[in-house]
């Protein structure tokens, strides 16, 4: 290796290391003791001792109210003591008026899940927030389990986290750790026949920066994982058990789900208008009582308010697809950041429930209004799924270069006075068109003037415009927007002059990617997908211009990236064809892929910096 390119290297290195060893977590767990015991039918006690030290200003503003998440109708939740340990050793005393109990979810009409809000006095950095707490869960989610999983950040720091776990005989729980000392241990004196008892602990002296984009970090934290459940197909029945008598098919939901289907010929067409329906007229609420979490509402009581979660939906699709004769089961996936499925079957890291036809082997979120059957949101996409009716665990189809993708076409005329008049069409299908249709949906509200100004400042520029679409929540119509603009003067004509191809109205996907730089040193997987890109414009110069110069075509490919630009001059018209695609085979990012990106983005930024030489006669 050269020494020049060996030095830079390690200056390099440095600079990554000086930038972790800068970096400090906002709080630090100085001490954490939970002890849980288990009764034979699920339910449980548990107790919490907590020190925290606040380490920033950060930390001050985030972490001086600790948030206890606790579902009323099950459990029983006590704040045994709370105070705030000063570096000078003073203790201040959390009164009783500053420890409240609110509603978790906002716009939820009715919730027992609430949250006990404890406000610590007079934080500061260095201070410590001290806790104890207990409480006792006498109803369990599901009867006769007990489930409950514990991870460690790498972005926190831990000084002594201790978790204790003892239960009963007759509930068989099952444990598993990924790099977290300890386990089972032996049974004290007076322990009742066939109680077990375990002990587990970590520690972790450093702390790492949150990278852009990672994975969620049930993916890829240390952790311990407890369940009584002997599979995930068991978790599957018990959670088929309590959902499955809520989507029963009644006179009102057999009466709309003919209504809505009349005419159909085919599974497909039914599904399709049975879905649109929901997903249009459904509202989205957050209503949780009892064990609301993991049960949902009665299809009936659904179809009369016109509104439910996640789970909801599910039930009153179900119900309307089974008055057809049409089977489907709820699939419980994470629509966040994880793509795995922990060793043993907990329900986190399961945070949302979905929607699949087993005959047309299709998933639906019809929580999703802006999503067209045959697509998923993005969150949905390429993850394990559990499908509750038949315990199978399954996968949802992944993003795609075909589908996922845009289609943009731009005609530019170039005035005489340096003013660019256009207009524009693009069509967008997959995660991109349901991206598209939530923000014109949420244009309709704005004025247009804004939303015109919203467009053209993305790249600096500024002008008039006129922008249409259809109803974004016509899931039956592909989605395409059209716009007409005038650019306010690009270049100073007359004379010698040179520009870079305008946006204008177009989708910018191309252009926009320039933003995105690489990870210097990735420690932590990151999400990807596959997508493409595709623009064709149509430059044209008045007859008294004179192109001298046009850019040259690119051609790159490397891994999973490839993008591809022409350049044609023929009768005062350029002609410009651009396709980025990504076609990766797993969603989630390395090391290789960030270099592959780096590479990418270099030919990338030239190529759209790239200027066209006119000089008028």
């Amino acid at each position: 290796m050269p020494v020049l390119i060996f030095k830079t290297l390690l200056a390099w290195l440095a600079l990554i290391t000086v930038a972790q060893a800068q970096f400090a977590p906002p709080v630090s767990t100085m001490r954490e003791l939970q002890r849980f015991h288990v009764r034979a039918d699920g339910s449980y006690t548990q107790y919490l001792e907590q020190q925290m030290r606040i380490e920033t200003e950060q930390g001050v503003r985030s972490s001086s109210e600790l948030r206890l998440y606790f579902n009323a109708a099950l459990e029983d939740l006590e704040v045994l003591e709370a105070y705030t340990l000063q570096p000078d050793g003073s203790r201040i005393t959390v009164q009783t008026d500053r420890i409240r109990t609110q509603e978790t979810v906002e716009d939820a009409m009715y919730s027992d899940d609430k949250v006990r809000v404890i406000i610590y006095p007079q934080v500061m950095p260095g201070s410590q927030l001290v806790l104890r707490a207990s409480s006792v869960v006498h109803t369990p989610l599901f009867s006769g389990h007990f489930f409950w999983a514990e991870r460690f950040s790498p972005h926190q720091r831990y000084g002594n986290s201790t978790l204790e776990l003892s239960h009963d005989a007759g509930i068989a729980i099952r444990v598993a750790t990924d790099r977290v000392a300890g386990g089972l241990l032996a049974a004290e004196p007076g322990d009742a026949p066939g109680l077990k008892r375990y002990r587990f602990q970590y520690q972790q002296a450093q702390s790492l920066p949150p990278e852009r984009g990672q994975v969620d970090l049930s993916d890829f934290t240390p952790h311990v994982l407890i369940s009584s459940f002997a599979s995930y197909a068991d978790f599957a029945r018990a959670y088929q058990d309590r959902a499955k008598p809520m989507a029963r098919v009644t006179p009102e939901i057999a009466a709309l789900a003919k209504t809505l289907v009349a005419g159909a010929t085919d599974d497909a067409t039914r599904v399709r208008r049975l879905y649109n329906w929901v997903a249009r007229n459904i509202r989205y609420v957050a209503v949780y009582a009892g064990a609301g979490g993991f049960v949902p509402h009665d299809s009936q009581s659904i179809l009369d308010n016109r509104y439910g979660d996640c789970k909801d939906h599910v039930v009153i699709l179900e119900a309307l697809l089974a008055a057809v004769g049409i089977d489907s089961s709820p699939a419980l996936i994470n629509a966040n950041g994880a793509f795995k499925l922990p060793s043993l079957p907990v329900p986190e890291p399961f945070d949302h429930v979905i929607t699949y036809v087993p005959a047309l082997n299709l998933f639906l979120d019809s929580t999703s209004s802006f999503t067209p059957m045959g697509s998923l949101p993005s969150g949905d996409q390429d993850k394990p799924v559990l499908l509750t009716a038949t315990g199978i665990l399954a996968r949802t189809p992944a993003t795609s270069a075909d589908w996922d993708r845009t289609d943009t076409q731009v005609w530019l005329q170039l005035q005489s006075d340096g003013r660019v008049s256009g207009r524009s069409v693009m069509r967008l299908r997959g995660s991109p068109g349901s991206e598209s249709r939530f923000s014109h949906f949420g244009y309709q509200s704005q004025e247009p003037v804004d939303v015109v100004n919203g467009f053209l400042t993305r790249f600096a520029e500024s002008g008039t415009a006129k922008i249409e679409s259809g109803d974004p929540t016509d899931l039956d119509t592909p989605w395409q927007v059209t716009a007409s603009f005038v650019l306010d003067p690009l270049v100073n004509v007359p004379g010698p002059a040179a520009m870079t191809i305008p946006i204008g109205l177009g989708s910018g996907q191309i252009r926009s990617r320039i933003a995105i730089k690489p990870l210097l040193n990735r420690q932590f997987p990151g999400v990807c997908n596959s997508t493409q890109h595709s623009e064709q414009i149509e430059l044209a110069f008045t007859p008294e211009m004179q192109v001298t110069r046009i850019p040259p075509d690119v051609s790159f490919s490397r891994g999973p990236l490839s993008y591809q630009s022409s350049y044609r001059f023929k009768d005062q018209v350029l002609q410009v064809k651009r396709n980025y695609t990504v076609r990766r085979t797993a969603p989630v990012c390395n090391e290789k892929d960030d270099r592959d990106w780096s590479a990418l983005s270099e030919w990338l930024q030239r190529d759209l910096r790239a200027q066209v030489f006119f000089e008028t006669r």
